[in-house]
């Protein structure tokens, strides 16, 4: 586990580079008060282009003396050293598949990691962006999620699931379907 303390660090560095919005599962482990993270933290950056500015990206990674990566969708992955261990942090904007609504980006909440804050998808947005790519991990996250919810360690604001679930346009009716199918009805 990497603790919270040391992620605010290495996040706070990146914020040298560019804005972003957390919007992986760090938020249910902030939610959760765990003292860190076994997963990566997911970002979608707002100042710089994953895609336009790479190599910016991969120099600012070598300066900081971390290691630079692709994702499974060919976008930044960063590697870096903490403790023992290594932080992976992904870089994310919407191309291809990937859609992050702008809805979704400008209601992000402020969130404490260590001794910073920074912006992140409220809950409610997360479950709407892992039901939206609803790939088999991200079902599985789902319905951890409604265990979650049912051992009452988190709540969900269901109005606002409803009203942030049009800002996917198309996809809306598929992402309400996904949802009722793990037990969530909005």
């Amino acid at each position: 586990m990497i603790p919270f303390d040391k992620v605010g660090d290495v996040l706070y560095e990146f914020e040298s580079l560019t804005k972003f919005v957390i919007i992986g599962d760090t938020i249910v482990d902030v939610l959760l008060k765990r003292k860190g993270t076994e997963s990566d933290i997911d970002l979608f950056v707002l100042d710089i282009s994953v895609l336009v500015d790479d190599d910016k990206i991969r120099n600012f990674a070598y300066d900081k003396g971390w290691d630079y990566g692709r994702t499974p969708i060919d976008t930044p992955r960063l590697l870096v050293p903490v403790n023992d261990d290594q932080l992976q942090i992904d870089l994310y904007e919407n191309i291809q598949d990937f859609f992050v609504p702008k809805e979704i980006l400008d209601s992000a909440i402020n969130i404490k990691i260590g001794n910073h804050e920074f912006k992140s998808v409220t809950l409610e947005d997360y479950i709407l962006l892992k039901a939206n790519a609803f790939r088999e991990e991200d079902e599985d996250e789902l319905r951890t999620l409604i265990y979650l919810l049912g051992e009452g360690k988190i709540k969900i604001d269901k109005e606002y699931l409803k009203k942030h679930l049009n800002a996917f346009e198309e996809n809306s009716d598929s992402i309400r379907e996904r949802l009722s199918l793990i037990g969530i009805k909005i």
